[in-house]
């Protein structure tokens, strides 16, 4: 897959794990090595790319860390219109007293709050089956590390450190 990837298997194996966020190179890279079509992995990239810094952006006039830039795309990567520009080069909207209203509790920056029943029914089945394709793909996450981890646990009983002397070799490798 690595030589497929043209990324080595360190990187791929920490895209894998689903610890950090790869870059959108690595991403691409591991799709096409897996056959699949980079156009819906680009858009959930940056879709999830805009989710974390949300997330992670201080609340409205909070000042930044020092020394912090905010991110933008990579050259030639244009984010689509409907998902919006980063939060810090947005233009302010005008406030409205709907909008005025503090935060409800638990809600981070970055999200609205939103009535009970406001959803309509195709956006509660839209959730309903992204919340089951998460729930896939974290189980699809912990087969691969389970497998990751019986692969590196065979390596190591298997391999012999080659770089070595024989009178310098791991007993333990």
């Amino acid at each position: 897959m690595a030589k497929r990837a043209h990324y080595s298997v360190a990187t791929l194996a920490e895209a894998a794990r689903g610890l950090h966020k790869p870059s959108l190179k690595v991403t691409l890279a591991y799709v096409a090595a897996c056959d699949g079509d980079p156009e819906p992995w680009a858009r959930r990239w940056y879709r999830l790319s805009g989710e974390l810094e949300a997330r992670d952006s201080p609340a409205r006039g909070q000042p930044r860390a020092p020394g912090l830039v905010p991110p933008q795309p990579a050259a030639g990567h244009r984010r689509p219109a409907d998902e919006g520009a980063a939060p810090a080069v947005r233009p302010a909207a005008p406030r409205t007293p709907a909008s005025s209203a503090p935060p409800a509790p638990g809600a981070g920056p970055g999200r609205r709050r939103v009535a009970a029943g406001a959803l309509t029914a195709d956006e509660r089945a839209e959730l309903r089956r992204l919340r089951s394709e998460v729930e896939e793909l974290r189980h699809a996450n912990a087969v691969l590390k389970a497998a990751s981890a019986i692969f590196a646990a065979d390596l190591r009983t298997n391999s012999q450190v080659v770089y070595n002397p024989a009178d310098r070799q791991d007993p333990l490798a």
